[in-house]
């Protein structure tokens, strides 16, 4: 029996490749924040991020990778900080 990867189904369900998502928490890592200020940073349209179940109010969120890096670029830049990543 032929069963679908789990990676083609996720590809429908993003606007983006789910390989270049990262979790909310890996997001507040990278930036040195906390997880609810992620949050308010897709909020505020500063992250892009789509819920894994946008049916459900308590779905984890996937952050776009790519912006991630933006916005650390931007703060690391700003405040002279070494890279982390």
């Amino acid at each position: 029996m032929n069963r679908p990867v789990k990676g083609d189904l996720r590809q429908l369900l993003f606007s983006w490749s789910p390989r270049y998502t990262v979790s909310a928490e890996y997001a507040a890592r990278v930036l040195d924040v906390s997880v609810p200020t992620v949050c308010r940073m897709i909020a505020g349209n500063e992250l892009e991020a789509e819920k894994m179940n946008p049916t459900k109010t308590n779905s984890p969120w996937r952050v776009n990778y790519d912006s991630v890096v933006k916005i650390a670029e931007k703060i690391y830049q700003q405040s002279g900080v070494e890279r982390r990543f």
